[in-house]
């Protein structure tokens, strides 16, 4: 399995330290979940893979749901909010010509970010409806993330169809909304590219797609014509 950068931060946090066994199990985990699905998973199977007795897991995690939770909470904590907000600071201090030019360049950014982890996302993201536990901590962590930071910086770009000097056009949309609007977005293109049906999005055009999204975006934020 290729050592993906958000793998490589879960198994080698110095807070909690992890056996090499451990690795080798969370590592068969992650490989099997991400291919086949939790469910089609068996703990013998991880067992097989990582190289060691299927006791050895048991003595780590009681179930198999032990072991997936402390995956996906790891990944969560360590790896997935910390990466996806990192970076936000400085795209904010950048000057933008347009509201679009910021859209593109912030989706182009975080999307990249996120495909170094896309073993990782997957599981969570085909967890997530069944298990209460993973979305309690996704809800806890994506409330951390500066959204307030970005509408306003959003609210304050001058669009690409304003006369140079003049104030963006106004929204109707509250600051929720806003947040809601780049969440699902940001999200559903990232998802149906990568873990629902990737088969239909080539790897070639993601820079020109997430052109296309910001674009968008800011016409549907800013009132004007596609």
């Amino acid at each position: 399995m290729k050592e993906y950068k958000w793998l490589k931060n879960i198994l080698e946090q110095e807070t909690e330290p992890i056996s090499d066994k451990q690795k080798a199990i969370i590592r068969a985990a992650v490989e099997l979940f991400s291919e086949k699905g939790y469910a089609a998973t068996s703990t013998r199977e991880i067992a097989n893979r990582a190289g060691v007795a299927e006791g050895t897991i048991f003595k780590q995690y009681p179930t198999k749901k032990d072991l997936m939770l402390w995956i996906t909470g790891r990944i969560i904590r360590t790896a997935l909010l910390p990466l996806i907000s990192s970076g936000i600071s400085e795209l904010l201090e950048k000057p933008y010509s347009s509201r679009e030019e910021f859209l593109a360049a912030f989706l182009q950014n975080r999307i990249d970010l996120m495909q170094e982890g896309i073993p990782l996302l997957k599981i969570i993201f085909q967890e997530m409806p069944f298990q209460p536990e993973i979305r309690a901590m996704m809800i806890k962590q994506v409330k951390k993330i500066p959204f307030g930071a970005i509408v306003e910086k959003l609210r304050t770009i001058e669009t690409s169809n304003s006369p140079m000097g003049s104030a963006p056009p106004d929204t109707n949309f509250t600051e929720e909304e806003l947040i809601q609007i780049l969440m699902t977005n940001i999200v559903g293109f990232f998802i149906l590219r990568n873990i629902i049906i990737p088969e239909l999005f080539p790897k070639s055009r993601l820079k020109k797609d997430a052109a296309t999204l910001a674009r968008f975006i800011n016409k549907g934020i800013s009132g004007g014509n596609y």
